[in-house]
């Protein structure tokens, strides 16, 4: 197939996807605003430098319908409800499949009147919806999508990068000894309600009675000094590790080397980083979205706090790094429930089923269709 993708370009998650199709043999486009190299891919920059929001906007979009008629793909991918997801739909290609994020879903469509008419109409005109939880799955049925047509896609996990036995050697790099409980933060210090600030607090509690405890934060995007200083500030000095942006194919590393992974977002759909924790067998605490509860039972495959509660938060680190055999038993379980899902070749496979199916009606295979129930929710 010749495949046109609308999305964030220069994203780990858009070179993933799309990588993948590469692979299997299809031709594929991507046109973006950030434009940058993909191996096998034409990237086509999309970028207007008109002086007003609205009317780059417009002029991207007039690029949009010039390289899809140029183009002619059999199909359209966009990806992200906001900008992109306006684009494809106003471009009018059919079919247009739909990928949402996150926060594109969950804030944006409610900040103001307008951009709420743009999702509604852009979320109702797409052909399918793919979605990497059945919780924002739902709020795009809530937003007018028709549940047949919205289907469960994980962005998925490559075990060969994220397993348990997997070298590393982070521990040395940081001068971290090989007994000292490793705490791990590796949301973007960018968005507030990645809720950083209670995840810090909560640190600061813990190290208390845990003064061996070490904590690493693996924030991206911008500039991370307000977000060092503010954490130095609330007593976070010692044995506190700030690496910046870490490359993927090293990532794996960091979750064999942590003991503790945690990620206590206020929205969220899954989170690829929480799947590869799980993958890695490494103890978790989650935040009670249901993204995340689909995933994590308390005390079952790691432990589940409210978003924004210190105290809550700050009694499960002590849990998790004080007692080891809860720690491996929840790692060891939430190992197994992400090799029985969360593979991301299969994941890929089921997206282009349905790529399959809405440019020559083949029909779907039964794993994909049991992603796609979602009537019920209507």
């Amino acid at each position: 197939m010749r495949l046109a993708f609308l999305s964030i370009g220069r994203h780990l998650h858009t070179e993933r996807w799309i990588r993948w199709f590469v692979e299997q043999g299809h031709e594929c486009h991507l046109l973006t605003v950030q434009p940058g190299p993909i191996e096998g891919v034409t990237v086509h920059d999309i970028t207007s430098s008109a002086p007003t929001k609205p009317l780059r906007y417009w002029k991207s979009l007039g690029l949009v319908k010039k390289v899809l008629a140029d183009v002619q793909p059999d199909l359209l991918n966009t990806h992200f409800l906001t900008g992109y997801g306006y684009w494809g739909d106003f471009s009018g290609f059919r079919p247009n499949v739909l990928t949402v994020w996150g926060d594109d879903v969950y804030v944006t469509p409610h900040e103001n009147a307008l951009k709420k008419w743009l999702a509604r109409r852009a979320i109702a005109n797409a052909d399918a919806i793919t979605g990497d939880s059945r919780d924002i799955l739902q709020d795009c049925v809530t937003l007018g999508a028709e549940a047949s047509k919205c289907y469960e896609i994980l962005w998925g996990v490559d075990f060969a990068r994220f397993r348990p036995d997997l070298g590393t050697t982070v521990r040395e790099e940081l001068g971290i000894p090989a007994e000292a409980p490793v705490v791990f933060s590796p949301r973007s210090f960018t968005q507030a309600y990645y809720n950083l600030d209670v995840i810090v607090d909560a640190c600061v509690t813990l190290r208390r009675t845990r003064p061996d405890v070490h904590v690493i934060f693996a924030g991206y995007e911008g500039d991370p000094t307000p977000f060092v200083d503010s954490a130095r500030n609330a007593g976070l000095t010692e044995n506190t590790h700030f690496v910046g942006r870490i490359p993927h194919d090293r990532f794996g590393e960091y979750m064999v080397a942590t003991d503790v992974f945690v990620s206590v977002p206020s929205v969220d759909a899954t989170a690829v980083s929480l799947l590869e924790a799980m993958s890695c067998g490494t103890g978790i605490i989650v935040s009670s979205l249901p993204s995340s509860i689909e995933w994590i039972g308390d005390g079952e495959e790691g432990l589940v706090v409210p978003p924004r509660d210190v105290e809550a938060l700050s009694g499960a680190l002590v849990r998790m790094v004080d007692d080891v055999d809860l720690r491996q038993r929840c790692g060891t379980a939430a190992h197994d429930r992400a090799l029985d899902v969360a593979d991301h070749g299969r994941n890929m496979a089921r997206a282009e089923a349905i790529y399959r199916h809405l440019v020559d009606r083949s029909p779907l295979p039964a794993d994909v269709v049991e992603r796609a129930a979602l009537t019920s929710m209507a």
